[in-house]
């Protein structure tokens, strides 16, 4: 429903990630399996790219996910 709306012509929501490729495998450029790994290749990729960004911002404080505590430890850095 969304490509008969014109998704393929928006400048943004085709561009994200999942929509480019899942519009390829609908125009049959791509298998579904194609599009699959395309979409988790370029997942890897903006995640590399957002921690590389996120490392240089002195603000950002990384967290364990799995430690226990991780609620209380994140808001102690909340300013009050």
């Amino acid at each position: 429903r969304l490509a008969a709306h014109g998704l393929a012509e928006g400048r943004t929501a085709s561009r994200a990630l999942g929509y480019a490729q899942v519009l390829r495998f609908l125009d049959g450029e791509w298998t579904e399996e194609q599009a699959k790994q395309e979409t988790i290749r370029a997942t890897r990729r903006f995640v590399r790219r957002q921690e590389s960004w996120f490392r240089r911002d002195p603000r950002v404080r990384w967290l364990p996910q799995q430690e226990p505590g991780l609620l209380g430890r994140a808001l102690a850095l909340v300013p009050r």
